[in-house]
């Protein structure tokens, strides 16, 4: 008797083992893949506050969260959806060889005593590793020192953002001329 109620709990146990272990990946195939992903970093007074500034899926689909400026503010969602023009378009700035040969940190290059802003970047590729850049997106006067080929993805990030969430985007127009 002791014998068979062993049985009985190891057949149980490998069911249960067996249940746990069996494949999901035909669910999650469906879902459309992380194409682009940026984080707003907003630096105050010794903090960091992060941020989902804009997520761009395979399947044209966005999203933008409201840019916090202090820790306990509140998120705002906004979803839009990409034409398939506008998809090719990013897609294709995000798959340009002199994208995807550049370094990965383009942090501010000038003192600022109050508060600024970076992007972490993040661009899934299918075959390759993640490919990641810290990035100080600024307006101002048009000087810009990034290369055009990050210029270019920068300033669709923002038309992309202003699309979805609303932003007026403004001061960031001078380092978008040109482009």
């Amino acid at each position: 008797m002791n014998r068979t109620f062993g049985l009985r709990v190891l057949l149980l146990f490998l069911l249960a083992l067996c249940f746990a272990c069996r494949p999901t990946t035909a669910q999650n195939s469906d879902l459309p893949k992380l194409l682009l992903r940026v984080v707003n970093r907003h630096f105050i007074v010794g903090k960091r506050i992060p941020s989902d500034y804009l997520k761009v899926f395979s399947d044209g689909s966005v999203e933008c969260h409201a840019i916090k400026f202090e820790e306990h503010d509140e998120d705002d969602v906004k979803k839009g959806q990409l034409s398939p023009a506008e998809l090719a378009k990013l897609t294709s700035a995000l798959n340009d060889s002199g994208f995807q040969n550049l370094g990965d940190d383009y942090k501010l290059q000038r003192i600022v005593f109050d508060s600024w802003m970076e992007w972490d970047i993040t661009i899934e590729r299918p075959s390759l590793h993640s490919q990641n850049i810290t990035l100080a997106f600024s307006g101002g006067n048009g000087d810009s020192k990034l290369p055009d080929a990050l210029r270019k993805p920068g300033c669709q990030i923002l038309e992309l953002r202003r699309k979805v969430y609303g932003d007026d985007g403004a001061y960031y127009n001078p380092a978008c001329s040109g482009i």
